[in-house]
């Protein structure tokens, strides 16, 4: 049985001479493609839309049958969209491409592929302007970053591109206001450049793989011996260089900010005791050392107050006057630790029942400007009590030793002392606690070893990392004793001077 099937006409619109002319829709065999819009001499011309069967469109100018001149492309697999030159049915010339994910590329094309100068948007802050080859970065151009990239931690960078990676001479001006001129490669820090860092370090140098090539990577402290033996009171000097894994000094490590301060072993607080009852909730947390037990910062200073050198001096005079008597001066001398000679020691030590009291206390400070030293001291012999205790103003504890910033990979402070301990010190009335409830520990036991410790706290860390801190144990032991030699009483002469006193002041003989 013979059936009969409509052939459908695959071109419906103008002709002219059998040929189509003006404007016609035209069905590929295929079915794939279907063309709308102006013909001319049977070819697709002027203005026309083509779809494809997937959902893929152009709509724009064509020229003897070819996409040429200016248009508009939705890609459906993609949802791109393009609007823009055309050649011969490809991206040509200028053109603007928005993409899927918001991104959008505004410049040149050649042959579906971005190249030459173009704008790429890739969010409101990240935004390339420079010259692209085969769809990358290549040439010259700045790059804007959105948030953190790799090793830059960078907000814009300007210099040469390629292969889509930064190669060659560039700046990068970093988000945390570092800032980086010289080579790269391969998107890293590679050849000679400098870098001015957001912590204020400086390194200007040869760089391989993003990193310095001469990296300081530890600590090394300097001082005369090791455990370093000082005295209350007496100034001591250390040095801190900064070394790579050989052992080689860093001389390009500039501007590595570098912390030094003093600890004591740490003392748990027993459960039930006061002092676990008052810190319970605020308790500083101890610091691990080499040593073998951890300790808790301790004051050190490198400035000593006026107020405390004018103290000391006032002290030291009237003790002279007071041990000379009548202006008949006595012989002064020091002697060292354990060392005894005839006459009276002058010293921070009590010796009653053979212990030695704490001379870590804090110092007596200066007497207040609207006390008389006069009467003060007439009122001392007054009472026939030499150890009266004169009112007196608190003085504050010295200033805490300030950082300093390595200059050639070296820094040294040529002024630390450790300060008085401030009130109810934890682990001095830990000790105290031990030794009420143990007759057999002495408060000299505060004379021990301290730890004095060295440590990066360059912020931020430069490249994302500080060096490890070091330790030196510290032995402190007692001031010299002082020795004030007394001349022997002579009776004879004091009555002689006694007599002339009284006849200078016109008395009776």
């Amino acid at each position: 049985m013979a059936t009969n099937t409509a052939r459908r006409e695959p071109y419906i619109g103008e002709k002219r001479n059998f040929k189509r002319e003006g404007y016609g829709v035209y069905v590929y065999e295929n079915q794939y493609f279907r063309y709308e819009g102006e013909w001319k001499n049977g070819k697709k011309h002027g203005h026309g839309k083509l779809l494809m069967k997937d959902g893929t469109y152009y709509e724009g100018q064509f020229v003897n049958g070819e996409i040429n001149g200016h248009g508009f492309k939705y890609f459906s697999f993609s949802h791109c969209k393009y609007t823009g030159q055309f050649l011969d049915g490809e991206m040509h010339g200028y053109g603007v491409m928005q993409y899927k994910d918001g991104s959008i590329y505004e410049g040149h094309w050649h042959k579906n592929k971005k190249q030459g100068f173009g704008v790429l948007r890739t969010s409101s802050k990240a935004v390339y302007e420079g010259t692209f080859s085969g769809h990358q970065r290549n040439g010259e151009g700045s790059q804007t970053y959105e948030g953190k990239h790799k090793l830059s931690n960078g907000d814009r960078y300007e210099g040469y591109w390629v292969m889509d990676k930064r190669h060659g001479h560039g700046e990068l001006y970093c988000a945390d206001f570092s800032y980086y001129v010289g080579q790269f490669a391969e998107d890293m820090f590679h050849g000679e450049g400098k870098m001015q860092h957001a912590s204020g370090m400086l390194y200007f140098g040869q760089w391989l793989h993003g990193f310095p090539s001469r990296l300081a990577t530890k600590l090394k402290l300097i001082v005369e011996e090791s455990p370093l033996v000082i005295r209350q009171g007496q100034p001591f000097k250390i040095a801190v260089k900064c070394l790579d894994d050989e052992d080689n000094e860093v001389e390009e490590d500039q501007g590595r900010e570098i912390q030094v301060m003093a600890g004591f072993k740490y003392i748990p607080p027993k459960q039930g005791s006061v002092l676990f009852d008052m810190i319970e909730d605020v308790e500083e947390k101890p610091i691990p050392t080499p040593f073998g037990y951890e300790v808790v910062s301790y004051p050190l200073t490198d400035q000593l107050s006026e107020e405390e050198v004018t103290a000391e001096d006032d002290k030291g005079e009237k003790s002279a006057r007071d041990d000379d008597g009548e202006g008949e001066g006595g012989d002064i001398a020091e002697a060292g630790e354990g060392e005894e000679e005839g006459g009276k020691e002058v010293t921070g030590l009590s010796m009653e029942d053979g212990t030695a009291t704490d001379l870590m206390q804090p110092p007596e400070p200066a007497a207040s400007p609207s006390q008389d030293p006069a009467n003060t001291e007439l009122a001392t012999e007054g009472t026939g009590n030499p150890c009266a205790i004169t009112p007196v103003e608190t003085t504050p504890l010295p200033p805490p030793v300030s950082t300093r910033r390595t200059e050639g990979g070296y820094v040294e402070w040529n002024n630390l002392q450790l300060s008085p301990p401030p009130p109810l010190y934890r682990p001095f009335v830990a000790l105290d606690e031990d030794k009420k409830s143990n007759k057999k520990l002495s408060l000299k036991d505060k004379f021990g070893e301290y730890v004095l410790m060295v440590q990066d706290v360059t912020n931020p860390p430069f490249l994302g990392t500080r060096l490890e801190p070091v330790f030196l144990m510290l032995k402190l032991k007692r001031p010299k004793k002082i020795i004030v030699k007394k001349p022997k009483w002579d009776t004879q002469r004091h009555i002689v001077a006694a007599m002339q006193a009284r006849y200078s002041s016109g008395g009776d003989p």
